[in-house]
């Protein structure tokens, strides 16, 4: 699909949501900084502390939280809050639905951009690499937390007694991290920010692994596009 809809659907309000620190810029940080550019409003919510990412570390979330900082300045992001969920244990459970119900209720995105919770495993170079199960919990979250949930009422109501929060449903979600791409977006006047972002990350770059996965992904970021409504307006439930 071409990727003018970047152009056309002008997104005012964008959130992006990734299982862990780095997952959003390594899959999407050329889209991301495009849209920052553009005059979004971006924020961006990590669903695990890193925990279990790097080697020979101490602290090591504490780490990973201090390397997220330096990459939103490089891309641009307004907000950026992590939930904290232990890194390779993210379960689609209640509690997680809630607290990203709460994230786009506040929000209110035009557009989400999350992992495809399809992928148990990608094609890189000839070689198969499994999908994290992280991911996909974190995008099957997602899409349960934006319907029914977000988008109604009669879940999380106690959620709605807070100033600013109300029920929501955006326009569209752009999935990352997917096998089965339908739409291309051209970040090559973001490259050099989306790899800049991801040197951020010094604890997971070693030997530039990083930097060569976002190379072999290359310059046109691949994303499942969900087109599920036209009109901004809050959700009725």
């Amino acid at each position: 699909m071409q990727e003018s809809v970047l152009a056309d659907a002008r997104f005012e309000r964008v959130l992006a949501i990734g299982a862990h620190p780095d997952d959003a810029e390594y899959f999407a940080g050329g889209t991301l900084a495009r849209l920052c550019d553009a005059g979004a409003h971006v924020a961006l919510v990590v669903c695990t502390d890193g925990a279990r990412g790097g080697r020979g570390l101490e602290n090591v979330a504490q780490v990973r939280s201090a390397e997220q900082a330096d990459a939103v300045k490089v891309v641009g992001f307004r907000e950026v809050a992590n939930l904290g969920r232990p890194d390779g244990a993210l379960a689609n459970d209640d509690a997680l639905r809630a607290d990203l119900a709460l994230a786009v209720r506040r929000q209110r995105p035009d557009l989400v951009l999350a992992h495809d919770p399809r992928t148990l495993w990608n094609v890189y170079g000839g070689r198969a690499h499994p999908g994290h199960s992280d991911h996909r919990a974190a995008g099957q979250a997602v899409l349960d937390a934006l319907y029914p949930r977000a988008a109604s009422p009669h879940f999380f109501a106690d959620q709605l007694k807070a100033h600013g929060v109300e029920t929501w449903y955006p326009l569209e979600v752009w999935l990352f991290d997917t096998a089965q791409p339908d739409l291309r977006i051209d970040v090559s006047e973001q490259f050099a920010r989306k790899l800049e972002a991801l040197r951020a990350h010094v604890s997971q770059n070693s030997d530039d692994a990083l930097l060569r996965g976002a190379r072999a992904l290359g310059e046109a970021e691949p994303f499942v596009r969900l087109l599920l409504r036209k009109e901004r307006k809050r959700a009725d439930g």
